[in-house]
Parts: structure tokens; sequence; C-alpha cells
């Protein structure tokens, strides 16, 4: 059966992610697999004339494993819920968590991979190493949780892009509908433009698109919303905020749309207003 990956260090904020997943994994009918990352810098350690001993290496291993089983005994004695109940399976590696991931990968039908973040906001953490080694390496969808992100059920779904790849918009529209389904969900499908940008036959275009979707997929609920403003991240996050939107999807592209938002100064600003989850996307075109 095919699995939500809940990564976590353990930390408040990466608990609070693999909570949020379970959740979104009860929604979707599928099943979960915790996943810790136990990174040890052997080579700085050897530079400093430091040897790792077998006891704390081991010791590592030892409590990873004891506190992925009490997370999974936490779901299974708290989740009475009635209906569908996600099986839990764990797994703990050595390694980067890029190279822990990958491997994992190999071994699970992963649907999706979900990790938590360490610092309020969404440009604060897009910004941190980590985070962004894993948007660039990631294979499937990956679900970015902040630390104050609701549990509520998922209402409206915003998808941004600036439709470069119109095609492609298309194929992830129509692939966030089984998603949006489960919960019931609009799809807002929004660009944010300068002032004067958004023309007449560009938005006819849009709407060919999404009546195309919709019938392709018998799905009513998506609309489309450009958003005007100068700076791309604080447009995103107005329309977030204004909207109610519960989780925000885009497409990663090297130097396109979400590169913007990976490194663009606006980010800070994005940050300060928004609260919801990311789902960044892998580009099915392979132009990252």
């Amino acid at each position: 059966m095919k699995t939500i990956v809940l990564l976590t260090d353990f930390s408040e904020s990466g608990n609070h992610a693999v909570e949020y997943g379970y959740h979104l994994a009860k929604f979707l009918q599928l099943d979960v697999l915790l996943c810790n990352a136990i990174f040890v810098p052997v080579p700085a350690a050897e530079a400093g004339g430091f040897v790792w001993s077998t006891n704390g290496f081991d010791g590592l291993i030892e409590d990873s494993n004891e506190e992925l089983k009490r997370l999974k005994k936490h779901f299974e004695h708290t989740d009475h819920s009635s209906g569908f109940h996600p099986q839990i399976s764990c797994v703990n590696q050595t390694g980067r968590l890029t190279d822990v991931l990958e491997n994992v990968m190999g071994i699970c039908d992963a649907e999706m991979v979900v990790m938590g973040t360490h610092r309020k906001g969404l440009g604060h953490f897009l910004l941190e190493n980590n985070t962004r080694n894993m948007i660039n390496s990631a294979t499937c969808p990956l679900l970015l949780v902040p630390p104050v992100a609701s549990m509520s059920k998922v209402k409206k779904i915003a998808y941004a892009t600036d439709f470069s790849y119109p095609e492609q918009d298309a194929k992830v529209i129509a692939q966030l509908v089984p998603l949006a389904s489960a919960f019931g969900a609009e799809i807002l499908v929004t660009k944010v433009h300068t002032l004067h940008e958004e023309r007449a036959d560009h938005r006819n275009g849009v709407n060919t698109i999404l009546t195309k979707v919709k019938t392709q997929t018998s799905y009513p609920d998506i609309f489309y919303k450009p958003i005007e403003n100068e700076q791309v991240g604080t447009g995103l996050s107005l329309c977030c905020e204004a909207e109610k939107v519960d989780l925000l999807v885009m497409v990663h592209r090297s130097h396109d749309f979400v590169d913007v938002i990976l490194k663009g100064s606006d980010t800070q600003k994005m940050a300060k207003h928004t609260s919801i989850p990311l789902l960044v996307l892998p580009d099915a075109n392979g132009k990252n």
C-alpha cells in the first residue's frame, strides 16, 4: 500500500509535523512510515582528534528506536476515531537526511514526504540548507509543515504558478484533484503579477485550461484568481490570508517561480503572515 513518510528529529516542531502527517494519512487512507536520520559528522570529529565511541554511536541508534516506538504507540493508543487507521512502521538510519530519504524511498512506495520546520515562518525555513537540499533532491511531493500549522480540515488548496509551462500546470491541477476530493476542498489557482501585467488573453487562456481540467476530472471546485503585487512572496501571503487557504502548493523549478520564493528577500515578509503548510512538487519535466 502507498505510504506517507513522516520525518522527525523528535523536536517539538518535528513531532508536530508527524502529527499533521498522520492525520493527513487518515484522510488519504495511506500507511505511515516514521523516519529519523542520525547524522554523525565523522570527518569533522576525526579532524579534531575526537573518536566517536561505539557505545556512543549505539546509544544514538537505541535512543532513536525508542523515540520512534513512542511515537508509534502514541498514535495507536490515542487514535480512537472510526474509519481508516494507517499501518505504522518505523525506520532509522545513519547519514545525511537526503541520503537516508533516498534509501527509504527505495524500500517503500512513498506517496509523500512530510517534514517540520524549526523557525517561525515560511521565509526562514526555506532558507535553511537542510530544507533546501530536501526540496532540490525530492523525487516525490514534499510537505513542509510550520510549527503553528493548524490540524483543522483542509478546505481550500492554493496552487501558485507563473504559467510558464501551461501543459504541466494543467497536469498538476488534475493531480491535486484526488487530494482536494478527499477533503471536499476547493482548488484555487493563482498567479502573482505586477501592475497591468495580467492581460485578458492570458486570463482567457488560464480559464480554458481550468475548464479542460474540470471536464477531465469531473471536479467542479477549481477557480482562478490572479493577485496583483510587485513582490511575489508578499502577494502570495496576502492571497493565502484573504482566501483562508489551508495548503499552498508549488512546483519547484530552478531559476523559476519557486526559486523566487526560495531566495527572494520578500520571503521574510511572507513569513510574518503565513502559517500554512507548503506542498512542493518536483518538476515532472526535469527542469530542476
